[in-house]
């Protein structure tokens, strides 16, 4: 155990900052003595080093606690993720500094694709590689490889911006909406193939009212598994994320066209819609 006192010290947090974070509900002590001091243990220390990971990618307080507060938060998944991305970013750095090496040195050769970065395509292979292997596999059986099905995805960039910015505002606000939504846990594989199942059934009331009480069970199935999958009790973002994908991604929409039929994307987007009124 330790005092605030002690905490601050050791992390070099300072006591206001600790107090507030107290106040916000992101970081409570592990208990409050009779005299209200506060004392911290080893869980407080961990989830402490944790926000300020976040912190480390610019995320602002609320969005944390948040993310943090989720019945189905994962510590090290959260890491694996933060890992990603900041190596990614590492990576980028590196090649600036080589370039400006190269200049500093006069050996340049006006080299410009080191300025060229994508945040949304590193986040879209950041969270794909963190899936279980079996849905892994069966992405890489249907396109080749992980980065395949990323290039293909981002052919429709234009697209998914367009979208990202109706639905959420701005494309920055989706990218951060990507990097905090929960990776799916162990076992989705199976579960997928049940929700497959159920896309599968929706997609045979193609011509039906989306109202249809039979569709909107189906839809209501589909929610009952994806909690399963994310293991959280509300997946409203999730279940707006890929209500997004069959609603407007182009590559999402030929690969399960596809497979259950020409225009059952669109149709199972919009029974999805009505379920949530999205």
């Amino acid at each position: 155990m330790m005092t605030i006192h002690e905490l601050a010290n050791f992390t070099g947090i300072s006591i206001r900052t600790l107090h507030y974070y107290d106040k916000i509900d992101l970081l409570k002590p592990y208990t409050t003595l009779q005299n209200g001091y506060r004392e911290y243990n080893e869980d407080s220390l961990k989830r402490l080093q944790q926000i300020m990971f976040f912190k480390e990618m610019d995320l602002p307080l609320k969005t944390i606690k948040n993310i943090m507060n989720q019945p189905g938060f994962d510590q090290m998944t959260a890491i694996r993720d933060q890992k990603d991305l900041l190596s990614a970013k590492k990576n980028r750095i590196t090649k600036l500094i080589k370039l400006m090496e190269q200049i500093l040195e006069g050996t340049n050769t006006m080299d410009f694709t080191v300025f060229e970065h994508n945040e949304l395509e590193e986040v879209f292979r950041s969270r794909l590689m963190q899936l279980d292997a079996d849905f892994q596999q069966k992405i890489i059986d249907e396109h080749g490889s992980i980065d395949a099905y990323v290039a293909n995805m981002m052919q429709n960039e234009a697209k998914i911006k367009e979208s990202a910015i109706k639905y959420y505002g701005s494309v920055d606000k989706y990218i951060e909406s990507l990097k905090v939504a929960p990776i799916p846990k162990e076992g989705m594989g199976k579960l997928q193939l049940i929700l497959d199942g159920l896309v599968k059934q929706i997609a045979t009331h193609m011509g039906e009212e989306v109202s249809n009480p039979e569709v909107q069970k189906l839809v209501d199935e589909w929610k009952k598994t994806a909690q399963k999958i994310f293991q959280m009790e509300d997946i409203t973002e999730v279940f707006r994320q890929i209500y997004h994908g069959y609603m407007s991604s182009d590559a999402v929409i030929k690969v399960m066209d596809d497979i259950y039929g020409e225009g059952s994307t669109v149709y199972v987007g919009k029974a999805m819609e009505y379920n949530n009124h999205i």
